[in-house]
């Protein structure tokens, strides 16, 4: 079965700069007709300041009026469920319904340790990550919660306040792993995955092919058509040379979509993050001057032309 999906293209911003350079990046996506800025969620290296997410996201919520805000991802590890909620519940509020919550188990160690929660291996954060998404997929919908797992207890739990989004707000699942795509299958409006650090694209365009394969598969064996779950592609984590030119972001860009990429989310460069000047100079982070581009030059004829998934 097939479904035609609009491509939405979205923004990561790092957040590792200024509050009002942040919005300023922010208010430039959404006058240039984006369809979401993302930010990241996970504790980092301390000379990388970096903005706490929820808190940063209720004021872009404050200072937006249409594009849609989120993370990429939310480990959830990092916070109770239940808070993550109230706090998610508390932004859809803020931006009148236009928030996405990307949750993932977690991969970076120190996220953990700094704040004194265990590091699990493979399997136990696959387990705690279901453990979450069973628990966000009730209370977004505003449901009281309670909850017996081996990782979340909850007693009647109340989330609030309630949501705009209905039945609730989108959740993104990180989905690399058969375990992670299931969930994603089952939880997800989207599932989110990105390359591998030091693949080219050569190496992870067919590694994408084979987990949107997957991906349908299991859309079927939880009964729902596979049109149905989005699929998002945060790119430039591996060695993409999406923006060296013009051409290669028409070619990086048609080819992922003609893969079932439904949902782009590229990293997006300001000035007054050094630490990010690296991955623009090598073409996998853009610039604004780069999103303008893409925006007249690649999107349009993509828009017309929506992928097959």
């Amino acid at each position: 079965m097939t479904t035609k999906a609009v491509v939405r293209v979205g923004v990561l911003t790092f957040q590792v700069l200024p509050y009002p350079a942040l919005l300023e990046d922010v208010q430039f996506a959404e006058r240039l007709g984006l369809d979401a800025v993302w930010l990241a969620d996970q504790a980092v290296p301390p000379e990388l300041l970096i903005l706490e997410a929820c808190t940063t996201l209720g004021a872009l919520a404050a200072n937006t009026d249409r594009i849609r805000i989120g993370t990429l991802v939310t480990n959830v590890a990092m916070r109770n469920p239940m808070l993550l909620a109230r706090q998610a519940l508390t932004v859809d509020q803020i931006s009148g319904g236009r928030l996405d919550l990307g949750i993932g188990a977690g991969y970076y160690e120190e996220d953990h340790r700094w704040v004194g929660v265990d590091f699990l291996d493979g399997r136990g954060r696959i387990q705690r990550l279901t453990e979450a998404a069973e628990i966000l997929d009730r209370a977004l919908r505003g449901d009281r919660v309670t909850y017996k797992g081996a990782h979340f207890q909850l007693a009647d739990a109340p989330a609030i306040p309630p949501p705009v989004q209905r039945p609730r707000l989108p959740l993104w699942i990180a989905a690399h792993s058969g375990a992670s795509m299931q969930l994603a299958a089952r939880f997800g409006e989207a599932a989110v995955s990105f390359g591998t650090e030091g693949m080219t694209m050569a190496e992870t365009l067919p590694l994408f092919r084979k987990r949107m394969a997957r991906l349908d598969d299991l859309c079927l064996s939880e009964g729902r058509e596979p049109g149905s779950l989005r699929r998002g592609y945060l790119a430039g984590f591996a060695s993409e040379a999406i923006f060296s030119s013009r051409e290669s972001t028409a070619d990086f860009v048609g080819r992922f979509a003609e893969a079932g990429v439904t949902d782009f989310v590229f990293a997006l460069f300001n000035p007054a993050q050094p630490a990010m000047e690296a991955g623009q100079r090598t073409g996998q982070y853009c610039t604004r001057e780069q999103v303008e581009t893409l925006t007249a030059d690649v999107l349009p004829g993509l828009r017309d032309a929506p992928p097959t998934i």
